[in-house]
């Protein structure tokens, strides 16, 4: 009975879930632009058909880019996929400033774009 209530009692004392795009997201991938690629999981199959598992990391490489209202360079780790989809929106501005936080899900990502806002901002008071 008191374990019951002590249950029901701390269902309603925890806070809503953020809501992600994601089920999963790595700390890898929160501290870089990794659009959407993580680490993913499989069987490596022998000649014996033996199942051992194993990770499949994503292409993320260091990278420098360049941003035109800041003036400056921006490094991060991202994925090939990202760089892609980068040069697809026209550069990283547009990239950052066009995707919603929910689809980055990444600090490194919304900590530029808040940097690129508030340049935009200070440029144009209109």
């Amino acid at each position: 009975m008191l374990r019951s209530a002590l249950s029901r009692l701390t269902l309603t004392a925890r806070p809503a879930a953020p809501t992600t795009t994601r089920a999963f997201a790595s700390n890898r991938s929160k501290r870089g632009i990794y659009a959407g690629k993580d680490i993913r999981f499989g069987n490596n199959i022998s000649f014996s058909h033996r199942k051992t598992r194993r990770t499949f990391k994503p292409n993320a490489q260091r990278k420098r880019l360049w941003s035109e209202t800041l003036g400056c360079w921006l490094r991060f780790n991202l994925t090939t996929h990202a760089l892609r989809c980068i040069d697809r929106a026209g550069g990283i501005d547009a990239y950052l400033l066009k995707t919603p936080d929910a689809k980055l899900g990444s600090i490194a990502g919304a900590n530029a774009r808040r940097m690129i806002e508030a340049a935009r901002a200070s440029r144009d008071p209109s």
